[in-house]
């Protein structure tokens, strides 16, 4: 805004700038001092107001801040009166300087307060009890398990931190108005973790102490959350083996996979894909005849759902054995008692490129099973919901075995609903491509070729991502780095080549419901 536009609004409701003045002032004749000085930091600050619908908000904003400097500055009566016998004891504050004192006071609560919301538990529990709640010495020390000596120690140690803390300026962090997204990813037998982030605190806390050991009370100030509240949440993350006590401090303990990491990521393999996703069409679409002569469920199916459902096999085989080329180390035995591997990120998932992923899931007889990739390119396609996993697997194969329907399965009516089983006279059949065993043998064996391109390309690409985060990550969690890049990058390979072939018209995603990339083998 312009100090031209200022002076107009404020020449329009020049009464009221003068009513404020009047109304907090009581010496009279200092109005127009106030009332110009007024007028004068509006105009100086409205320079930076973008929006002039906020004009007035902001405007009574700068005109209480005037005020409270006004009135410190000016040479009040009441600060400069001679105390005689006839003044003492009988003279009156004026409403000025009992403002000042009132503010003065409230100032002096708020950084008592403060300042006892950064203190440890020990400190602040026995300052409580002894101050707030006249304990004495011993009743505390049998209360805290501790001797009165200790008592008086934390007493004496409390008082020097409230009165050196109480003379210090503090500014909250970002995170205590900007916290940030974090979430959690496990990969292992049995996720104990999934619960542990459905808060924001948590992946405030992580996020804030990734590249750094922070203090409980740094932390405290950088979240804005004073320490009764902070101190549980760092105990269940520390107990979680997320966040690590190093001395007096703590630093977060996983690796998180930064938005600022995946760009560099990108940038330095995107060329890469094109590459192989050219090579695996063309041999793919070249071996097709040989395969559609395999006769299976499915073989009949257009070239381009076929295609779909081929290249996804020869992907996922190829993930398996650049696994199994280069396999990932021992999983860790983690601290709520699974084994795996736990990692982060600091969005909202904005990077994935697969909506789930099932792999080789079995029946219980063992008698079929099926895989499932939830490519996010194809989501309006095919969205596998892996919710109530055991009973949608156990369907699955029934269709895949071509059994009668089992009405008692309650995930039956939504992947009738999907089109991933069709229905007739009660009797289930996939609407997905399904092998005979010794077919899907020679179908791997056809594509055998495609397969190990692609596992080479994964295992190269995760090679490039574990030095990439290996820049990114704390020195401590350096060491991390190769089984996350591998876990993360190398079935995002698969999506990225899937990706680029969508890009290029190569493979057109249907609109309607059709699953893609999804496979059933009888055994």
């Amino acid at each position: 805004m312009t100090d031209k536009r200022a002076s107009e609004l404020l020449s329009e409701n020049l009464t009221a700038i003068y009513g404020y003045a009047f109304s907090k002032l009581y010496d009279k004749d200092k109005i127009d001092d106030l009332a110009s000085e007024i007028v004068y930091e509006i105009i100086v600050s409205a320079r930076n107001l973008q929006n002039e619908e906020a004009f007035w908000g902001f405007a009574w904003k700068i005109a209480e801040n005037t005020f409270r400097r006004f009135i410190r500055k000016s040479q009040l009566a009441v600060l400069n009166v001679e105390l005689t016998e006839e003044n003492i004891g009988v003279y009156d504050l004026s409403p000025e300087r009992e403002y000042i004192e009132k503010e003065t006071e409230s100032e002096e609560i708020y950084l008592l307060r403060r300042e006892l919301s950064l203190l440890k538990k020990t400190h602040r529990e026995v300052c409580v009890a002894y101050y707030v709640d006249n304990k004495s010495c011993s009743q505390i020390a049998k209360e805290q398990n501790i001797s009165v000596e200790m008592v008086k120690y934390h007493l004496f140690k409390t008082r020097k931190l409230l009165k050196e803390g109480i003379g210090m300026t503090r500014t909250l962090g970002e995170k205590s108005y900007n916290p940030g997204t974090f979430r959690l990813d496990f990969w292992g037998d049995k996720n104990k973790y999934y619960d542990l982030f459905n808060r924001k605190l948590p992946g405030s806390i992580v996020l804030a102490a990734y590249y750094e050991a922070m203090t409980a009370e740094a932390l405290s100030m950088e979240l804005g959350v004073s320490m009764p509240y902070l101190e549980e949440e760092i105990e269940i993350l520390e107990a979680a083996g997320v966040l690590k006590k190093i001395g007096d401090k703590y630093q977060t303990n996983i690796v998180i996979i930064t938005d600022a990491y995946e760009k560099e990521f990108v940038k330095n393999t995107s060329a890469i894909y094109a590459t192989v996703a050219k090579s695996a069409f063309e041999k793919v679409t070249s071996l097709l005849p040989q395969i559609r002569e395999l006769g299976f469920h499915g073989s009949d199916y257009d070239d381009n759902r076929l295609m779909f459902g081929l290249l996804n096999l020869a992907f996922v085989k190829g993930y398996i054995l650049a696994r199994n080329k280069s396999p990932l180390g021992n999983p860790n035995k983690l601290a709520l008692g699974c084994n795996g591997w736990i990692f982060g990120y600091d969005n909202d998932y904005i990077n994935h490129h697969f909506h789930g992923v099932t792999m080789e899931t079995w029946n219980k007889s063992g008698t079929a099973w099926y895989s499932a990739e939830n490519y996010r390119v194809i989501k309006r396609a095919q969205m596998y919901d892996h919710y109530d996993f055991r009973n949608k697997s156990e369907a699955l194969c029934d269709a895949i075995l071509g059994k009668d329907a089992n009405k008692d399965n309650p995930a039956l009516p939504w992947l009738i609903k999907n089109k991933f089983i069709l229905c007739e006279n009660n009797k289930l059949s996939a609407n997905f491509i399904v092998f005979e065993r010794d077919i899907f043998d020679k179908v791997t064996y056809i594509l055998s070729d495609i397969i190990e391109e692609v596992a080479n390309c994964m295992i190269d690409i995760s090679d490039k991502a574990e030095k990439i985060l290996a820049e990114h990550a704390p020195a401590p969690l350096k060491e991390q780095c190769g089984d996350i890049a591998k876990i993360h990058h190398r079935l995002d390979v698969a999506a990225f080549l899937m990706e680029q072939l969508i890009k290029e018209n190569k493979l057109i995603v249907p609109n309607e419901k059709t699953p893609l990339c999804i496979w059933g083998v009888k055994v």
